[in-house]
C-alpha cells in the first residue's frame, strides 16, 4: 500500500513538473509586421492587428506614406483619402464600400476607428495602387511589393523638418521620440550610399563635426554579424541628441531626437 501511495505521489509530481515546462515553453505570438519593398513600416503608437474578417488593419497615415501616397482625413464624412499619382482611393469608416478613382467597389471588411486612430485594411489600400500583397503566417508578416517605375522619383520631399530625396537608398520615417529616423540596412544595395545620404540629411541641421562622428561610428557595421553599441551624440548646433540604437542584426537606426526627448535624456544623465 505504501509503495502504491509513493508511486501516485511521484506520478503527480512528474505531471506537475512537465505541465510547468509545457506552460513555460509557450511563447507569445510574434508581433504583426508590415513590410513594403523590404522596408518594415514603423507604427510608433497604435499597432496593426488582425480584425474579425482576418484582414490586417493598419493605421492609415503610416501605411499610406509607406506606399508613397498622400493621406488626408475628413472628420465630417469620416473618410480617409489616399492619393498616389493619378490614383485616388477613398475609404469610409464603418462601410464595406469604397471608391477607387470615383468607381464604387466592395471589400469584405471595413475601415474603423480605434483609440482615436483611423485603421484601414492594408491589402485593399496596397492593391488599389497596383501592389502585390503576400501574407506569411509563420512570421506574421504582410509583404507588400510596390512597382514605383511609374512614380516620379525626382526631387525631394519633407520628412520631420528635413528635406529628403524621393529616390533614396535608406529608410526614412518619423517616430514618437524623434523628428526623423534614418535606418541603414546592410543587406540593401550600396551601404556606402546609404551612409552618405544619412550624412547629407543630418547636415541640414547638425554641425559638420557631429555628422562626421556619426558616420565614423556606424561605418564598422558592414555585415549583420557586426555589433554596434547603443550611443548618444549631442549636437551643439541644433541642441539635439542623435541616438544610434544598439545593432546586432541587419539595421542601424539613427534617431534625431525631438526637443522633448532631448530634454528628458539630459535630465537622465544629470546635465
Amino acid at each position: 500500500m505504501k509503495r502504491l501511495t509513493l508511486f501516485i505521489v511521484i506520478l503527480c509530481m512528474l505531471i506537475s513538473i512537465f505541465s510547468t515546462f509545457s506552460y513555460a515553453g509557450e511563447l507569445p505570438p510574434l508581433p504583426l509586421r508590415v513590410v513594403v519593398n523590404w522596408d518594415e513600416v514603423k507604427f510608433p503608437d497604435e499597432k496593426p492587428f488582425i480584425d474579425e474578417n482576418s484582414r490586417t488593419q493598419t493605421p492609415a497615415r503610416f501605411i499610406g506614406e509607406a506606399l508613397g501616397a498622400k493621406v488626408t482625413w475628413d472628420q465630417e464624412t469620416k473618410t480617409a483619402t489616399f492619393v498616389l499619382g493619378s490614383d485616388k482611393l477613398e475609404l469610409y469608416i464603418g462601410k464595406k464600400i469604397y471608391k477607387l478613382n470615383g468607381k464604387v467597389k466592395q471589400m469584405d471588411t471595413e475601415a474603423l476607428l480605434k483609440n482615436g486612430r483611423t485603421f484601414v485594411p492594408a491589402r485593399y489600400v496596397a492593391e488599389s495602387f497596383g501592389a502585390t500583397v503576400e501574407w506569411d503566417k509563420d512570421v506574421r508578416t504582410v509583404y507588400i511589393s510596390m512597382d514605383y517605375s511609374k512614380k516620379d522619383k525626382t526631387g525631394t520631399e519633407m520628412r520631420g523638418g528635413f528635406e529628403v530625396p524621393k529616390d533614396r537608398k535608406l529608410s526614412v520615417f518619423n517616430d514618437r521620440s524623434a523628428d526623423i529616423v534614418l535606418t541603414l540596412n546592410v543587406l540593401m544595395p550600396d551601404l556606402e550610399g546609404q551612409i552618405n545620404e544619412m550624412a547629407q540629411i543630418l547636415s541640414q541641421k547638425c554641425d559638420e563635426a557631429t555628422v562626421k562622428q556619426i558616420v565614423e561610428y556606424v561605418k564598422p557595421k558592414k555585415d549583420m554579424g557586426d555589433y554596434l553599441a547603443d550611443k548618444y551624440i549631442y549636437d551643439t548646433k541644433s541642441q539635439r541628441y542623435i541616438h544610434i540604437s544598439e545593432s546586432r542584426g541587419l539595421e542601424v537606426r539613427i534617431e534625431y531626437l525631438n526637443a522633448e526627448h532631448t530634454k528628458n535624456y539630459k535630465k537622465y544623465i544629470g546635465e
